[in-house]
């Protein structure tokens, strides 16, 4: 609904909806608005290119500076496959976190993987 809102004429085209593949970039359009997905980080590996790509939420940053659990539970990666994206790093369990965003970046950072963040 964020995309449509932001360009109605893409669902006039045809260019989004139910049937047309999402694209990791329509997250932009939900972190900078007043939905959950603002609180959300969300990585997303994408094995045809090599690269990731990080969308940050407008108020993840506040809220993961104070909590970490939190940004553990708020932080999605996600692994892209031409049609399909898919968990990356599930719900762990047996008390094991999910990383947070800056577990994420660092590991990249270390392994020199290449990736872009945008900020919602």
């Amino acid at each position: 609904a964020a995309v449509v809102k932001a360009h109605p004429e893409w669902a006039a085209r045809g260019w989004v909806g139910e049937e047309i593949q999402a694209f990791s970039d329509f997250l932009t359009f939900t972190l900078d608005s007043s939905t959950l997905l603002a609180e959300w980080a969300v990585c997303v590996f994408d094995t045809t290119s090599g690269f990731v790509d990080v969308y940050k939420g407008s108020g993840y940053k506040a809220i993961a500076d104070k909590d970490r659990n939190w940004a553990s539970t708020n932080t999605i990666t996600l692994r892209y496959v031409p049609g399909h994206y898919q968990p990356l790093i599930q719900f762990a369990g047996g008390g094991t976190r999910r990383p947070t965003l800056g577990d994420v970046l660092a590991c990249l950072d270390q392994t020199g993987v290449c990736y872009v963040v945008t900020d919602g």
